[in-house]
C-alpha cells in the first residue's frame, strides 16, 4: 500500500493525482478509532494539499465520503466547507465539526447555495438561524422556515414576517410555525389563506384534537429523510428474510440495491450472508482496491449479473472510469469459490479474536 501511494505521488498527471487522494482518504476513513493530534494534523496537512491538486468532482466525492466521518478534523471540515457549492454541500449540510461561530461566518461571506444547504440541517441554534434570515434570499427563508430544527428569535421572526407579505411561500411556511411568537402571528394571520388561517390558529390555541396531526405534519417534514431511510433499511431486511424463504435470490437483491445506489442497504444484506461486519463490508465496496470486495461476492457465489451490478455502482460512487468495472470482473472470473471462501473464514475469525479481545 505505501509503495502504491509512493508511485502514485511521482505522478503528478489529474488521474493520478486523484487515484492518491482515494487511496490516501481509504487510508483516513478506514480507521475506526479517533486519531491523536499529530497524526490528524498530519492526514489534514496531506489531504488539504492534494485537494488543491485535483478538480471538482474529486473533491465532491471526497466531502461526500468525509462529511460524516468521526474521525475528520475540524479543520479539514472547515476547508471544504468553505469549497465551491458541490463540494461544501454535504459538509454544511451534514457535518457536525462545524460550531455555530463557523456557520455564521461562513453564511456571512458564502453564496445563497452555502445558505441554503445550511439551512436543512437537522439542528440549527438561533444564531445561526438569525445569519440566515439576514443574508439569505427569499429560497433560503423559505428552507429555514421549514425547517422544524431550527431556532428562531423575535428579530427573525419579525423579518420573515415582513419578508412574507410579498412571498406567498414563505407566509404559507410561517403558518406551520407552532414556536411564531403571538404578536407576529396575528400580524399574518389576515394575510393568510383560510386553510393556513386554521392551521396557525390551532397552533396557536394549542388545541390538542387540532394541534396533534398538524405536530405529526411538521415532524414529518422533519424528519423525512431520516423517515425514509429507516423504511428502506426495514424493506432490506424484509428481503433478506425473502431470499431466506426462497420468494427470491441473493443475486436479484443485490441487483435492485446495487441498481437503486442503496450502497448502505447492499452492505447489509452481504454482511448478513457473509456472517462479518456490516461496516467492514460497507468499507470493501467503497474501496478503490477492489480486492476485498471480489473476495466478498465470489466467496457468497453470485452471479455475474450481480457482481456487475456492484462493480457499476462502486464506478458510480467512487467516479471510476469503466475500465474499473471490468478489471473487477475480470478478478472476480479468475478467482476460485474455495479460496474466496477460506479468505472470509479468516476475516470472520480475525473479527471474532477482535470482540473476544473487547
Amino acid at each position: 500500500m505505501i509503495e502504491n501511494l509512493v508511485q502514485l505521488s511521482r505522478d503528478p498527471s489529474p488521474a493520478r493525482r486523484r487515484e492518491l487522494l482515494r487511496s490516501i482518504a481509504d487510508m483516513f476513513l478506514d480507521e475506526a478509532e479517533p486519531y491523536n493530534d499529530r497524526l490528524l494534523v498530519q492526514f489534514t496537512d496531506v489531504l488539504t494539499i492534494l485537494l488543491k491538486q485535483v478538480d471538482t468532482r474529486a473533491r465532491t466525492e471526497f466531502a461526500e465520503r468525509v462529511s460524516e466521518a468521526p474521525q475528520a478534523g475540524h479543520a479539514l471540515h472547515y476547508a471544504l466547507a468553505n469549497d465551491n457549492l458541490d463540494v461544501a454541500t454535504p459538509v454544511l449540510s451534514r457535518s457536525t465539526l462545524l460550531d455555530d461561530e463557523n456557520l455564521v461566518e461562513i453564511a456571512s461571506h458564502r453564496g445563497q447555495g452555502h445558505l441554503e444547504a445550511i439551512a436543512t440541517r437537522d439542528r440549527l441554534s438561533a444564531a445561526v438561524t438569525d445569519a440566515l434570515v439576514a443574508y439569505g434570499d427569499n429560497p433560503v427563508l423559505r428552507i429555514v422556515t421549514g425547517n422544524f430544527g431550527a431556532e428562531f428569535s423575535q428579530a427573525s421572526f419579525e423579518t420573515l414576517a415582513e419578508k412574507a407579505t410579498a412571498d406567498s411561500e414563505l407566509l404559507n411556511a410561517m403558518s406551520f410555525r407552532p414556536d411564531i411568537p403571538r404578536k407576529i402571528a396575528d400580524t399574518i394571520l389576515k394575510l393568510l389563506p383560510n386553510d393556513a388561517r386554521m392551521r396557525l390558529s390551532a397552533l396557536l390555541a394549542a388545541d390538542p384534537t387540532a394541534i396533534r396531526p398538524l405536530f405529526r405534519k411538521a415532524a414529518a417534514l422533519t424528519k423525512q429523510k431520516k423517515l425514509g431511510r429507516s423504511l428502506e433499511r426495514l424493506e432490506t431486511k424484509g428481503l433478506i428474510q425473502q431470499v431466506r424463504k426462497g420468494d427470491v435470490s441473493l443475486d436479484q437483491v443485490v441487483c435492485v440495491l446495487a441498481d437503486k445506489n442503496r450502497i448502505l442497504d447492499l452492505a447489509l444484506a452481504l454482511s448478513d450472508f457473509a456472517k462479518i461486519e456490516e461496516a467492514l463490508v460497507t468499507g470493501a465496496i467503497l474501496k478503490v482496491n477492489a480486492a476485498p470486495v471480489v473476495v466478498l461476492l465470489r466467496a457468497l457465489e453470485l452471479n455475474e449479473e450481480a457482481v456487475r451490478a456492484v462493480a457499476n455502482l462502486r464506478c458510480r460512487r467512487l467516479n471510476l472510469p469503466n475500465s474499473m468495472r471490468e478489471h473487477l470482473l475480470e478478478r472476480w472470473n479468475e478467482l476460485d469459490a474455495p479460496s474466496a471462501k477460506r479468505a472470509m473464514r479468516f476475516t470472520m475469525e480475525s473479527q471474532a479474536l477482535r470482540q473476544s479481545a473487547a
